[in-house]
């Protein structure tokens, strides 16, 4: 009891002095200068959105073909003596130049024979319209003033005579033409793709000598989407390009029409275009066949949308709006167009609201903004 005492006093006068101590600290101790509280609320970027009708950039790509190509053939039987020394892979002749010929000793006899039978015809022809002549005369001495037969008159052995002369004339005209058809000529302005003619070989009409193009005439295949396809205009502005050596070779085109038909695979639809030459000279006034070509058409509408910028679209389908009392509105877009940089809307924003084009963290529907005026807001 006596040891226990002492402790008590101990712990009674640390009491004391803590209880003491913190009556003291609170009557004295300094007061912390308080501030109201300012919430940070995000500052955000906007921009205008317009709606109306906008002209749209139509774009596509494909592989220039040539428009002719014909296989070059006789027509004739016959041994080729002459072939051109130009007749090469890429040799390139105007139409009606000689490219080869066949002997022409049996076709050159059969003009000579085919002329013979005409004369004979002619002749032939003549003696029986003679004959004719000389049968009416007759009857008219002995018919007693009736009527005479065809036969009588001779009119069939004329009809004959005169039909076998217009065969022979046709006979010399066949004849003519196969010695012309001996010679072997570019049927158009043309360049040579494939050969198979050798001098001394023995064709048969149909052979086949070369194949031949025309190179003034390329055509490209464009294949768009169907909701593209729908607003190619009757008669777009056509573009076709490709870039060479880092510098951009142009040509415009011309559309043809369509094919007509939906690709199964890639539910494409395709119009035919016809490049034009290009003014100047130089390489490239037309490309070449088997390039691949870009295509810009220009003269395609949108109507009744909102252009939104691409940057500010989120999720594919959705833009920040800044509303009434600079609420966030979160809207979702129904989108006709995507572009390099722009969407087309039909649904989902009006022309004259702002959309929010710098990201915000953590949105929520109804979160209270600060649209930038271009200077850091000042927050007391």
């Amino acid at each position: 009891m006596k040891n226990l005492l002492p402790s008590l006093i101990v712990i009674a006068a640390i009491v004391g002095v803590t209880v003491g101590a913190k009556v003291f600290l609170e009557k004295f101790a300094p007061e912390a200068e308080k501030k109201p509280y300012v919430a940070r609320l995000p500052v955000v970027e906007t921009k205008t959105v317009e709606a109306g009708n906008f002209d749209v950039l139509l774009t596509s790509e494909g592989v220039v073909e040539t428009r002719r190509d014909t296989m070059l053939s006789a027509q004739v039987a016959g041994r080729i003596e002459w072939v051109d020394p130009g007749f090469e892979v890429g040799a390139s002749y105007k139409s009606g130049d000689l490219i080869a010929r066949i002997d022409q000793v049996d076709y050159e006899a059969a003009v000579a024979q085919a002329k013979s039978v005409l004369a004979q015809a002619e002749l032939a022809l003549i003696q029986e319209e003679a004959r004719a002549e000389q049968a009416a005369r007759d009857w008219q001495k002995i018919g007693g003033g009736q009527t005479p037969s065809d036969l009588v008159l001779r009119l069939p052995f004329v009809k004959s005579a005169r039909a076998n002369c217009e065969a022979a004339e046709e006979g010399v005209a066949k004849a003519l033409a196969d010695l012309k058809r001996t010679e072997i000529k570019a049927p158009f302005d043309c360049r040579i793709r494939s050969v198979n003619l050798n001098v001394g070989a023995t064709v048969a009409p149909g052979t086949q000598l070369g194949l031949i193009y025309d190179p003034a005439a390329l055509l490209v295949r464009l294949p768009f989407s169907l909701s593209e396809f729908d607003r190619i205009p009757q008669t777009p502005s056509i573009v076709l390009f490709t870039v060479i050596n880092g510098m951009r070779h142009e040509w415009e085109g011309e559309m043809l029409w369509e094919l007509g038909e939906v690709d199964r695979l890639t539910l494409s639809a395709y119009v035919l275009v016809k490049l034009l030459p290009r003014e100047g000279e130089g390489r490239f006034q037309l490309p070449p066949a088997g390039i691949f070509l870009k295509a810009e058409l220009t003269g395609a509408k949108l109507t009744g949308v909102v252009k939104v910028p691409r940057s500010a679209v989120r999720e594919r389908d959705q833009v920040f709006v800044l509303g009434a009392e600079n609420r966030l509105k979160v809207r979702k877009l129904t989108i006709v167009r995507r572009d390099t940089h722009e969407v087309y809307a039909s649904a989902g924003i009006k022309g004259g609201e702002k959309v929010i084009m710098n990201r915000i963290e953590m949105p929520v529907e109804g979160t209270e903004l600060i649209e930038s005026t271009g200077q850091e807001p000042v927050v007391d």
